[in-house]
């Protein structure tokens, strides 16, 4: 029984880690530029304290995924156990011999080295907190660091896919892979911009504009959304499309039928982001709009937690 749920539980933390890492980024590169475009005066100084504490919450995330990076070799280790064998031969092989030790031991690079790009991204954010927040491709601290975090989260999604379901199949495989790195990269620049501007990125009462604040990033973040909604619809398809054997599959076996939870899930996520991006975005001139919007994203945020816990269940569920 403990075995299972430390499984399920670091899967999970994987998954929604890795999404909230890219979302960090996703932010800063996209997000915040748009943001600026559609602001002045004071409202652009305090996009730089937004910053610093998404940045903060990429250094956090980035932590927790280090914890979960050593909780996911002892449950493979848990897994892969013989118990006639010493405990050294069997880490050694995993590590040595195995693809998945090469990514395993990759992840252990790509973590730590976020960590620092996103401690740095703060500390230059935090010192420079008074002023504009420079647009990305300028030189400077903070564009460094945030580009630096950006190819290192890429890295990273790319590195579930190559440990994951997709490195199963035997034809197409490389087709099947970006798949999956895209699919997760979608989920990331998705829900987890989105719960980061509803958590980090919501403006603090006292900060000039408030509203407009909230509404900017909202406004900026809507066409990278309907993007990534496109990319995840269309690589899930690909994806369930390899991972069953026949359609029948979504109700005649186990795996199917969680997946059709899933994608009845998903559905229901689609279906939030949308009716805010058809109410929220025309509304948010009002406090009563800014916090009807800030609600109904907050749901999608949670569905979308829940078709990643159902994620995290397939990843270890025997495919047909």
């Amino acid at each position: 029984m403990f075995g299972p749920l430390l499984t399920f539980l670091q899967q999970w933390l994987l998954f929604a880690g890795v999404s909230f890492v890219v979302g960090c980024v996703a932010w800063r590169i996209v997000v915040a530029p748009g943001a600026m475009r559609l602001l002045t005066g004071p409202q652009r100084s305090a996009v730089a304290g937004i910053e610093r504490r998404i940045a903060s919450a990429g250094l956090l995330t980035a932590v927790v995924l280090l914890g979960t990076w050593v909780l996911r070799m002892v449950v493979q280790v848990m897994a892969f156990r013989d118990p006639f064998v010493p405990l050294s031969e069997d880490v050694s092989f995993l590590l040595f011999e195995t693809f998945w030790g090469t990514v395993w031991m990759a992840q252990g690079v790509i973590i730590p080295l976020l960590a620092v790009a996103f401690w740095r991204a703060s500390k230059v954010a935090e010192a420079g907190s008074g002023s504009e927040v420079r647009t990305p491709g300028r030189s400077g601290g903070v564009a460094g660091a945030w580009i630096v975090a950006t190819v290192l989260a890429i890295l990273l999604a790319v590195s579930l896919a190559l440990s994951g379901h997709a490195m199963s199949v035997e034809s197409w495989r490389p087709l099947i892979v970006t798949s999956d790195a895209v699919h997760t990269l979608a989920a990331g620049t998705w829900i987890g911009t989105l719960g980061l501007i509803l958590t980090a990125g919501r403006p603090a009462p006292g900060d000039p504009g408030r509203l407009g604040l909230f509404a900017a990033q909202i406004r900026s973040f809507s066409p990278m959304a309907i993007v990534s909604v496109a990319a995840l619809v269309t690589m899930g398809v690909v994806l369930a499309w390899t991972h069953l054997t026949a359609f029948s599959d979504l109700w005649s076996i186990n795996y199917g039928r969680v997946l059709a939870v899933k994608i009845f899930l998903a559905a229901g996520v689609l279906a939030a982001g949308f009716v805010n991006w058809r109410k929220g975005i025309p509304d948010l001139s009002t406090e009563s709009g800014v916090q009807a919007t800030w609600r109904r994203a907050a749901v999608e945020v949670l569905l979308a937690m829940g078709v990643l816990l159902l994620t995290a269940f397939l990843v270890h569920s025997v495919k047909p």
